[in-house]
């Protein structure tokens, strides 16, 4: 169970002023909580795939990340390129152009999505897709996810970079579940913090957490379950 519950979590420390020191700190930590996959500042892959080497965690490498509006075929240049690194890298997480989507060009939104997944699944790769629920109004959010919805390659639907101006609500994953419903899962990334949120938006139909506190909250989350 304890396995369990720290495999919802993609454990992540992305802010662009960390260290060496600190990065090699938490990739230990989180390989130590055994949890799902890392995701670390890109150029020190290298270092997580080294210390993840002995253990079932993965690397997660976001695509044009966090921004999302690089030509398509700079995203499938960096998929190529990581995917190459090793076999240790297991997901990329790829930002949605959302000058796209704000333009309502949703044939160029569509296509580059199919591209993105077809390359990521012909890599043996998880893919998810970042909507950045943070900078979409409702009617964007929900045509954004019945586009995805209709894309076999695609994994999941990823609620947020972290880099966005709010976090991710309750609301917002109402919304992609309502629009998905079981078709694909839902990673909920941006601003979660605690354990009392990982399981009221389990509740609401999430199954994958994307954290820079993610130890923490396995901590959490353990601790209630040996009361």
């Amino acid at each position: 169970m304890l396995n369990k519950i720290s495999k919802l979590f993609d454990s992540t420390l992305l802010s662009p002023d960390v260290n060496k020191k600190e990065v090699l700190e938490f990739i230990s930590s989180s390989v130590q909580k055994n949890v799902r996959a890392v995701s670390v500042p890109w150029c020190y892959i290298p270092l997580a795939i080294e210390l993840t080497s002995n253990s079932d965690v993965g690397i997660v490498v976001g695509v044009d990340f966090p921004l999302g509006y690089s030509p398509t075929e700079v995203k499938l240049a960096q998929i190529d390129y990581y995917s190459n690194l090793s076999p240790k890298i297991t997901d990329f997480d790829v930002v949605l152009n959302l000058c796209a989507v704000k333009s309502s060009d949703w044939d160029y939104v569509r296509n580059e999505i199919v591209v993105t997944s077809h390359l990521i699944k012909a890599k043996g790769r998880v893919c998810k897709i970042i909507v950045e629920v943070s900078r979409l109004n409702e009617h964007e959010l929900r045509h954004v996810c019945e586009i995805i919805r209709e894309i076999e390659e695609v994994d999941y639907v990823k609620t947020g970079t972290g880099f966005g101006p709010r976090p991710t609500t309750y609301e917002d994953v109402v919304i992609i579940k309502s629009v998905l419903g079981d078709k694909k899962p839902i990673k909920v990334s941006g601003g979660i913090r605690t354990a009392d949120q990982v399981k009221r938006f389990l509740e609401l139909g999430a199954s994958l957490f994307g954290s820079s506190r993610a130890v923490d909250i396995i901590n959490q989350l353990e601790s209630e379950g040996k009361q």
